[in-house]
């Protein structure tokens, strides 16, 4: 099974800064951790102004894609947006490389936003501009923990660059194709582990004579791994490699430039989390120890774009000038790489002699084996499960559901669905706790948990609940609802109910 969804892709539209603004700020003024997010952003403008063109040659419209940043206290932030929506409007104090800023507060809450915050977004479109849509880069900020992550400053503003580049992505490569979520077979499983142990065996050769012929197993990898896939599933597998790897290349390509030094906008005065990239060397040793660790993964298929993408442009700005240009007219990393190497029938021979000697192929055959059988037959036991059906809901909140959950529980992932066969235990972030019997579990798309109770004729209904308060909106609040199999406790809860099935919706993380 190779191909089973087909997402959305964002498209671009170009604008220029509004000459006139009429609306006026509003009472509200921003919190520290706010401003303090709004000058990382306007430092990693800064860092672009200097080294944009050593990523891709022509990179300068960085400027002309807004930043929406979305906190955890219902403050959006909108920057640079040439007509921003209904609800937003100027914040006169503050401008973020001379972009204007505006603010909805139409939504607080009394959350209280603190250093340190983790960021995570990805590229859509939001209001118009002359009747065309507007491209922006759209971002969740949230609450940490309690403890500092160092460099988390630097990690803030390669996310921004990262995002930055996947908005001019669409002018390297105009051509859209669908972004199918590859679920592997063995086959796939197998020579994909293959491509991630050459590419980080060539990546630490010296030279490219030294190199080469781990290239070479690569790209014979590569048409093992592919063998049987239709020209939608190539399309789909390259561009998406294509995509999210050399957005992470755009922060290598970063990082490489800053270690001879750069101006600064920013000072650890300002933003005491923040060191100036003054070390390099830990940042950078991330990428090939991620290469590393999502290497033998199974089932993760998409995060290894990232990796892999990343470590073939990095190759192929090493060792093969020029393979920039050839991204527009219709190739793609992996192509690239073969058409420089010049593969002939005796160099593939001796790659798939090499996959026994150096990749032990036999044994991946077999571990892979094992975890796609087990994959296999979870999703099938999942499949035969009736009764009492419930869903949790964290979308309203933008919550992650299985970012909480112990790494060490038995997890298989098929396409957006994660299936724990032997329950997810008890999880909690904010003001939210979810405390499970040990009984399987889905958490589909991201943001839904799914469980069935099998036998609920042992108890007269599907939960009860205790809550402070009912709003006219039917949201409860303070909520404590206890069901056969879980216990769930919230500060805001929407509940909608069908025959067998009941629907618990997280409006509020506190």
């Amino acid at each position: 099974m190779h191909a089973s969804r087909i997402l959305s892709v964002a498209f671009v539209a170009l604008f220029i800064p509004r000459l006139a603004i009429t609306q006026t700020k509003s009472v509200y003024t921003l919190p520290d951790p706010v401003k303090i997010e709004l000058s990382r952003l306007d430092e990693a403008y800064t860092i672009l102004d200097q080294f944009s063109e050593k990523v891709w040659a022509g990179w300068t419209d960085y400027m002309n894609f807004p930043f929406m940043m979305k906190f955890q206290n219902g403050l959006r932030v909108l920057t640079g947006h040439p007509n921003p929506p209904e609800g937003f409007v100027l914040y006169p104090d503050i401008q973020v490389h001379g972009l204007s800023v505006y603010i909805d507060t139409t939504h607080l809450n009394d959350f209280k936003i603190k250093i340190p915050v983790s960021v995570g977004g990805g590229v859509l479109s939001y209001g118009t501009y002359h009747d065309n849509p507007v491209t922006i880069v759209d971002l969740s900020i949230t609450n940490a923990g309690d403890t500092l992550t160092p460099g988390s400053t630097e990690n803030h503003i390669l996310i921004f660059i990262h995002e930055l580049m996947h908005c001019y992505q669409e002018k390297i490569m105009p051509e859209s194709y669908g972004n199918l979520d590859l679920n592997p077979d063995l086959n796939f499983a197998l020579y994909s582990e293959i491509e991630g142990l050459s590419l980080a065996k060539a990546y630490q050769q010296d030279s490219k004579d030294k190199a080469l012929p781990f290239l070479m197993d690569f790209c014979i990898a590569r048409s093992l791994k592919f063998k049987g896939m239709n020209n939608d599933e190539l399309n789909s597998a390259r561009c998406d490699e294509f995509r999210e790897g050399e957005a992470v290349y755009s922060e290598v390509r970063i990082l490489q430039s800053l270690q001879n030094g750069f101006k600064s906008n920013l000072t650890p005065e300002q933003d005491p989390e923040y060191t100036q990239f003054k070390n390099t060397g830990p940042l950078l040793d991330k990428y090939f120890s991620r290469l590393v660790r999502n290497t033998p993964k199974t089932l993760e298929i998409y995060e290894k774009n990232y990796d892999y993408g990343c470590f073939e442009a990095l190759l192929l700005q090493q060792y093969f000038e020029g393979w920039q240009k050839e991204i527009g007219s219709g190739s793609w990393l992996d192509l690239i790489l073969r058409k420089n190497i010049n593969l002939n029938e005796s160099d593939s021979l001796q790659s798939l002699r090499r996959f026994d000697d150096i990749y032990q192929i036999s044994s991946l055959r077999e571990k892979h084996s094992k975890i796609i059988n087990g994959r296999d037959d979870t999703y099938r036991m999942f499949q035969t499960l009736k009764g009492q059906t419930y869903v949790i809901s964290f979308k309203p909140i933008s919550h992650y559901a299985a970012g909480n959950v112990d790494k060490t529980k038995t997890n298989y992932k098929l396409g957006l669905i994660e299936m724990y066969p032997d329950g997810i235990g008890a999880i909690s972030f904010d003001g939210v706790t979810l405390d499970m019997k040990p009984v399987p579990v889905e958490i589909n798309q991201l943001y839904y948990i799914k469980v069935v109770d099998p036998d609920p004729s042992k108890s007269n209904k599907p939960y009860s609940i205790d809550f402070q308060s009912k709003d006219k909106n039917e949201i409860y609040h303070n909520v404590t609802i206890t069901t056969p199999i879980f216990t769930l406790k919230a500060p805001q809860v929407m509940i909608r109910e069908r025959a067998g099935r009941v629907k618990f919706i997280i409006m509020s993380r506190t």
